[in-house]
């Protein structure tokens, strides 16, 4: 049973060229240090790949994976290992869409990184012919995407009002709340039920175990959406909380890789992040979103502090939710104080515009003073 539509379909049978691949990592200073359950962020070093054609075109895609292996088992120097000597070798004779898709289901797991592969290659095809996957996709889109804020852990309920009100009146149509085991204190609760913005939630990078339920129940009590409470594996602890504590209204992020794994735990959320990169790339974000339709999940596009390219990519997949009410897809000046694209992403009264992601250009000479590695595989 497949649930990608017909003219998803017909347009995997579309000619690819490949030339070579290259492999560029760069790395980009945020404008203020980012606080989770998993650490600090203070840059975002992101594996980008240009995808070159045989007639010059190049394609871009990012790897949304961390530098480290504490999101997911992919890191960015694994990543290229694995397109080195395996992904590469793979592209060898692939010729359409499809079969590029086929040679990368012969690697079990690294989703982020067949993601980017995929990501450059449509970006490629959607240069050369002004037509990609998304382009082929018959079904409704946005003009402009709602967004949110994801606003890491504060060290005290008094800087946490203060980012609130700073993003209330940026016009964030969402504000969610990074949270951990032990964060619940008198100053950081008195601070989230004072703040009046329409649409809160949690964020909990799958932080809590067995023994983090009455700290769990402080922010569940809320009654706001709790994203990734527990880790990945570890959903059946949702029905043991639940049995001496209120409803969990859970949003699986880490613990959905797969359209499989979204079908065994449709019951058991209320709401789903969907990452591009997370699920393996395009087609199957494609996929996974028409089961969402299908069964009425309501569900949003997350991101991973991508640079410009990687948003503007998610962005453009966002504006085929109508009905989400804010996707974690923040202004480039959110973070970076230099972004790769000519024209970085701006947002207006709370959305962005297609201006911004439909035809992002590459500031090539921005993009070559961020770049700390670069690597070539010729297809031969």
């Amino acid at each position: 049973m497949t649930f990608v539509p017909a003219s998803i379909t017909s347009f995997l049978s579309s000619e690819v060229s490949l030339a070579k691949l290259e492999l560029v990592v760069v790395e980009l200073p945020q404008i203020k240090p980012f606080r989770s359950a998993i650490g600090v962020r203070n840059s975002r070093k992101a594996l980008i790949i240009k995808w070159h054609t045989k007639k010059g075109i190049i394609g871009y895609g990012e790897c949304s994976c961390r530098p480290d292996p504490f999101y997911s088992h992919e890191f960015v120097e694994g990543a290229i290992q694995v397109i080195q000597e395996f992904v590469f070798p793979l592209l060898k004779f692939a010729t359409t869409y499809n079969e590029v898709l086929t040679a990368l289901s012969k690697i079990r797991g690294w989703n982020f990184t067949k993601a980017a592969v995929e990501f450059a290659m449509n970006d490629a095809i959607r240069r050369s012919t002004g037509k990609g996957i998304l382009e082929a996709w018959d079904s409704p889109r946005l003009d402009k995407v709602p967004v949110g804020i994801s606003m890491g852990l504060f060290e005290n309920g008094f800087v946490m009002s203060q980012a609130i009100k700073e993003a209330e009146t940026e016009g964030y149509k969402r504000l969610k709340f990074k949270i951990k085991p032990g964060y619940a204190s008198p100053s950081i609760l008195t601070s989230l039920k004072e703040c009046n913005h329409p649409t809160m939630s949690f964020d909990a990078n799958g932080s809590f175990t067995a023994n983090d339920f009455e700290a769990l129940a402080l922010f569940a009590n809320l009654g706001y959406m709790v994203e990734q409470p527990f880790a990945p594996g570890n959903s059946y602890l949702q029905k043991e909380f639940e049995e001496n504590h209120s409803a969990l209204i859970n949003c699986p992020d880490e613990e959905v890789e797969t359209l499989g794994q979204l079908i065994e735990q449709k019951d058991n959320l209320s709401e789903l992040n969907i990452k591009p990169g997370r699920v393996g790339g395009v087609y199957n974000t494609i996929e996974i979103m028409e089961y969402c339709f299908a069964n009425n999940i309501s569900a949003w596009i997350g991101g991973m502090f991508e640079t410009g390219i990687g948003r503007a990519q998610n962005l453009q997949i966002a504006s085929f939710l109508p009905g989400a009410v804010a996707h974690d897809q923040s202004p480039s000046n959110r973070y970076f104080k230099k972004d790769v694209l000519k024209e970085p992403i701006e947002m207006e009264d709370g959305c962005i515009s297609s201006r911004y992601f439909l035809n992002p250009e590459i500031d090539e000479l921005t993009f070559e003073g961020l770049t700390i590695s670069k690597l070539v595989s010729v297809h031969k």
